[in-house]
């Protein structure tokens, strides 16, 4: 007898169904993209920050190497100045001589220099700058330098030459004539000349620029006799420096320009000669050049009094220390202040700098700040949103003499 198979699996209504692959709802969707589009604008805004900052620095850096580069060469030059000063002879005529010639006895003697330095604002020791503080804001400074500094341009045979250059391997210590000052300008006399035929392509740029003065020994004008004495003269050896600025276009090698930019965005120059007041605290160490000024034709600078007994005072002697302060802006700062719709602002800005670089007693206060506050001229520049940095040294003059 046979029984009926019976089946070992349960009847398909008591199987589990398999579970199918379950869906992100819309709200699972919604949450997940908005954590994405926060993320991501969070990586967007880091990496803008990122890369403003390297831009800010990266403009920082490359502007103020130029500027540390222009503030050497300038701490260099000024470091060579000299007067070439001597004693001479003051006489008294004591009558004269059967045939005629006076007769003279030696009375005393007397400092003497046929050179000049002189250093100051620049609205004074330029007068061609005079009413004009917001072009050339803070302080300019001119001397002469055995820099050894010749042009090599070929004499043409028919204006005593022979068509050689000069030989200046042996004149390594011919003097020469050196200036410094910061102007406001653009640079159309300087570009290349083909920017200008681009059809303005290439805008012309506005800058503070650090310009140098610096003609070649043939052309220092000090010894020209039309300008002597020096003492009666003083400043005109100069005064072409305004007049003598590069023209690209026009330049050639026999008319080369000698007032050149050296720097960019360098919104001032100080220079406060000084003395040494080791153990000495009556006397200031600006006390030889109280608003700045110092001219050694004179024997007693403006503002200042004599601080020697010596009846010529500081007369043809060179300050012993020169503390020189340079205030560069980076590039963006630069660019910032010579924008057109700017230009009230920047006007007001360099007057106000030039207004108050005028007393040497208050140049720390103006620059370095005091009891934790900003120094007055750093907060215009704080206030105008400026980055800026500040250069600083003190020169000693070897040739300075105050022994002499």
């Amino acid at each position: 007898m046979k029984f009926p198979a019976f089946s070992t699996h349960p009847p398909s209504r008591l199987r589990p169904r398999p579970v199918a692959g379950r869906a992100f709802t819309l709200i699972e969707l919604l949450v997940s993209v908005t954590f994405l589009v926060i993320l991501m604008l969070v990586v967007s805004q880091v990496i803008g920050i990122v890369q403003r900052t390297w831009v800010r620095a990266n403009s920082r850096v490359s502007q103020f190497r130029e500027a540390r580069q222009a503030f050497d060469t300038i701490s260099r030059s000024i470091s060579q100045a000299t007067l070439n000063n001597y004693w001479d002879n003051e006489f008294d005529s004591v009558g004269t001589d059967a045939a005629g010639q006076q007769i003279t006895l030696a009375r005393d003697y007397f400092r003497q220099s046929e050179l000049q330095f002189i250093c100051g604002p620049t609205n004074r020791v330029i007068p061609a700058a005079a009413g004009n503080a917001q072009n050339y804001p803070g302080h300019a400074v001119f001397f002469q330098a055995p820099l050894g500094i010749a042009s090599l341009v070929a004499a043409p045979a028919g204006q005593g030459g022979n068509n050689q250059p000069v030989n200046t391997e042996n004149m390594v210590n011919l003097l020469c004539g050196r200036g410094y000052f910061v102007e406001w300008g653009t640079d159309a006399s300087f570009r290349p000349a083909f920017l200008d035929q681009l059809n303005n392509a290439v805008p012309v740029r506005s800058r503070l620029r650090l310009m140098e003065y610096s003609p070649t020994a043939e052309k220092n004008r000090i010894y020209d006799t039309n300008l002597r004495p020096i003492t009666a003269h003083s400043m005109e050896w100069y005064q072409d420096v305004l007049n003598s600025e590069v023209q690209s276009a026009q330049e050639t090698a026999q008319t080369r320009a000698f007032t050149r930019p050296i720097a960019e965005n360098i919104i001032a120059l100080v220079i406060s000669p000084q003395i040494e007041v080791t153990g000495n605290t009556t006397v200031a160490p600006y006390a030889i050049a109280p608003l700045f000024i110092y001219d050694s034709t004179l024997k007693v600078n403006p503002g200042s009094s004599p601080i020697n007994a010596s009846p010529q005072g500081t007369q043809h002697l060179l300050p012993p220390l020169l503390k020189v302060s340079m205030v560069a802006l980076d590039e963006r700062s630069g660019e910032f202040l010579a924008r057109e719709e700017n230009s009230q602002m920047r006007t007001q800005l360099l007057t106000a700098i030039a207004g108050k670089l005028q007393n040497a007693a208050s140049l720390a206060e103006e620059l370095d700040g005091a009891q934790g506050k900003n120094g007055t001229l750093v907060q215009l520049l704080l206030d105008q949103k400026l980055n800026y940095r500040i250069f600083s040294t003190t020169i000693a003059l070897k040739q300075a003499r105050w022994s002499f």
